[in-house]
């Protein structure tokens, strides 16, 4: 049993988030928290879990007993012992990068045997048939199978209650019907689940009770029976989305599709595409066009090369062969770079100056017109009055109703929208409807998405990916079109169709962690020495144990790097590049140290033999995220890369350079931004999953020292003794 009352406001701001907001849950029950952006829903469930006012920082008033215990006399950990929560991005929460040791993450932290802490994340996955996700990169896995892996890590924590954070905002159908499965198994084991989300579809058979909030009240409680029997108006006027797909028709205000400009031709012919690492082709033979005036949904199973055909078409990502021609002219990747938008999921991106209305001018030419238009879609869509505001101020809808104006007034003519509505409620989602509508009367747009209430309100038609080329197309006119399409999406479309480009397992270093450590602390003495033959010597320790980790392309670079950096310092040695030989070799062992580390599952396992060397937990926590970071910043920043050259600004290399500081300002501070965000979900995931708890600590991971050890450890030894 659940029971609350709860008035609060966030620091430093004048209005309340919450009202009086009073309720009971009893044991077992689903209750869903709906309602536009910013009512209150995930305030509400940071107060149940313990959050606030211990992480997030405001004045609360009121009192939560969950199964009679008083959560104000307990901490944000003690807390999680009672409640686990799940929260809308599950790249912003997960504490480590293998998905096995994801799960064991908060079993640690609350003290377990390691043998009990081995069997509950075998549990985890066989009971819900998830064997493949175990021991996976979990950045290398899918949206959908991350965030399972973050319902499966809740699921362990073995508490009553869980709760969820729009669980649903970066999922694909066939990952939402997932979802439902393994909310259903919840269920009947008699957890008491609390949402706050904006799809309400998949909850059928689930929910018992839906609690509608507004301007942080809860101004409604409905039965299912009752949410099924209200209006498409009422619940538009809720800002509640539809509850159930079946129902879902095409407007019959939809605008009817008629080109505009005739001649305005876009043909993509036989694109083939495979990422490196991936055994085939991710696009085998591509072959569509469209013309002016269309909005083309783009639709496929997870990882079918949905937005890596976007990026191709953008100019972003080169094709391995293929031909792209626009008004009957083949256009080349720099071409399509001036003539395609690339609208990305990622809002946060995507802005680059400090207000709204700077960020609609930015690279564009003002002239009278053009600021009239951007006046006018401002007033039209409700940012007017919020035009001065910083966009990394604005709520979810908000930003993504600015890149779809960003979008409106380029002078571009294609624009290739990734997901434009993901986390969005019902009047927000009409909003960007609305927008894209807007954009169709000058422009081809391409939507690559999964949600089927914005391809019924504006779609013209559809195209399927699957095995890599168009499979099936679908005209978005007519009283049958929805249902044909959501009969193939349920037909087609599955998790097990994964084909991101490297979701393999990593098979473990055969070499101790405590070694690599132990080779890591003799780099840094290394490098802060003037010992050259030293640091040689430690170069060729760490790409031998490279090649016995069997990371060979990596070992390759550091072998040739070196044997370059060697020979020219003993073909030059006293010359003005003696500066070099002397800093990149130091440079170069600093980089392959660090990589013995963060490759493979090998960050799990450099922590767990922390632990066992009885480091501090907080040394050890921060060695954490120093890891996990790493594999997050560096796709961030190809994003950040892709956002730029699709924006028009700084496309050659002589614009970086002529405006360098101004290059590097808008490549950072978006970056530091997501950085900040980030780390504060990843600190309240930690808190929640009892990382402050006074509990002795048992390590997931089983280490134990083999014969690969004993030679580096001689290799080790005979370097000091050289070197001295």
């Amino acid at each position: 049993m659940i029971d609350f009352e709860f008035e609060f406001s966030y620091a430093d701001e004048k209005h309340m988030a919450l009202k009086n907001v009073k309720g009971k849950i009893p044991t077992g029950t689903c209750i869903v928290l709906c309602g536009g952006s910013g009512c209150g829903k995930s305030t509400l469930l940071k107060c149940i879990n313990g959050l606030i006012p211990n992480f997030y920082e405001g004045t609360l008033k009121g009192f939560c007993y969950i199964n009679g215990k008083t959560c104000s006399e307990m901490s944000v950990g003690e807390t999680g012992e009672l409640v686990a929560s799940v929260f809308q991005d599950p790249r912003s929460q997960f504490f480590t990068i293998n998905s096995s040791t994801e799960i064991a993450f908060g079993l640690e932290n609350h003290g377990l045997p390691q043998a009990e802490i081995q069997l509950k994340v075998d549990e985890a996955f066989r009971l819900f048939g998830l064997e493949r996700l175990k021991d996976r990169n979990v950045y290398e896995l899918s949206s959908g199978e991350r965030q399972i892996v973050s319902i499966l890590a809740a699921w362990a924590m073995n508490t009553d209650v869980l709760l969820l954070d729009e669980p649903t905002a970066n999922l694909d159908y066939a990952a939402i019907e997932a979802l439902h499965h393994i909310l259903l198994q919840l269920k009947k084991q008699g957890k008491t689940l609390i949402f706050s989300e904006h799809r309400l579809y998949y909850l059928n058979g689930i929910a018992d009770a839906y609690w509608l909030m507004e301007n942080g009240e809860i101004t409604g409680c409905f039965t299912p029976e009752e949410m099924a029997q209200l209006t498409p108006q009422q619940r538009c006027a809720m800002s509640v989305r539809n509850l159930d797909l079946a129902n879902l028709s095409i407007p019959k205000n939809k605008p009817a599709f008629h080109s505009r400009k005739p001649g305005f031709d876009f043909e993509v012919s036989g694109l083939k595409f495979g990422y490196q690492k991936k055994k085939g082709r991710l696009i085998q033979d591509l072959t569509f066009s469209a013309t002016c005036g269309e909005a083309v949904g783009i639709i496929g199973a997870n990882g079918c090369g949905k937005t890596t055909a976007g990026k191709i078409m953008s100019g972003l990502i080169k094709a391995t062969s293929g031909t792209i021609l626009y008004n009957h002219k083949k256009m080349s990747r720099k071409k399509l770079q001036e003539n395609v938008l690339f609208v990305m999921q990622e809002a946060e991106f995507q802005f680059y100056t400090n207000s709204v209305l700077n960020e609609l001018k930015y690279g564009q030419r003002i002239t009278p017109e053009f600021q009239e238009k951007a006046e006018l879609l401002l007033k039209k869509f409700g940012m007017w009055e919020i035009r001065d505001r910083h966009p990394f101020s604005l709520s979810g809808g908000q930003m993504q109703k600015l890149v779809l104006m960003i979008a409106c007034l380029s002078p571009k003519q294609i624009v290739v929208l990734d997901e434009p509505t993901s986390g969005l409620d019902a009047r927000s989602l009409r909003g960007c409807a609305e927008l894209i509508s807007e954009m169709q009367k000058e422009k081809l747009i391409f939507i690559i998405t999964h949600d089927l209430e914005l391809i019924a309100q504006v779609c013209t038609r559809c195209v399927c990916i699957a095995d890599g080329k168009i499979e099936r197309e679908f005209c978005m006119y007519g009283d049958s079109c929805m249902k044909d399409l959501m009969t193939y999406m349920k037909t087609n479309f599955s998790m097990s169709e994964d084909t991101e480009p490297s979701g393999t397992k990593t098979p473990a270093s055969a070499i101790h962690p405590v070694t690599k450590i132990l080779l890591w602390i003799l780099a840094m003495i290394a490098v802060s020495t003037t010992n050259d033959l030293m640091v040689w010597g430690v170069n060729a320790v760490l790409i031998v144990m490279l090649l016995a980790d069997r990371r060979y392309a990596l070992a390759l670079m550091g072998g040739g790097i070196s044997a370059v950096l060697f020979g020219l310092h003993r073909c030059f040695p006293s010359t003005a590049l003696s500066f070099a030989f002397v800093f990149f070799p130091r440079l170069l062992a600093l980089w392959l140290s660090m990589c013995t580390f963060i490759g493979g599952n090998e960050a799990s396992r450099t922590i767990a033999a922390l632990r066992y060397m009885h480091v501090p937990e907080k040394l050890i926590m921060i060695c954490s995220v120093v890891f996990r970071f790493f594999p997050v910043l560096s796709r961030d920043m190809i994003l950040m890369r892709h956002a730029i050259r699709t924006r028009g600004a700084f496309v050659t290399l002589w614009q970086k350079l002529c405006a360098f500081p101004q290059y590097i300002e808008i490549l950072t501070v978006p970056m530091a931004l997501r950085v900040i965000r980030i780390a504060e979900t990843l600190s309240a995931s930690a808190e929640t999953r009892g990382i402050d708890l006074k509990r002795k600590r048992h390590s997931y991971i089983s280490l134990r020292f083999t014969l690969w050890d004993i030679p580096f450890l001689f290799l080790l030894f005979t370097v000091v003794i050289i070197s001295v």
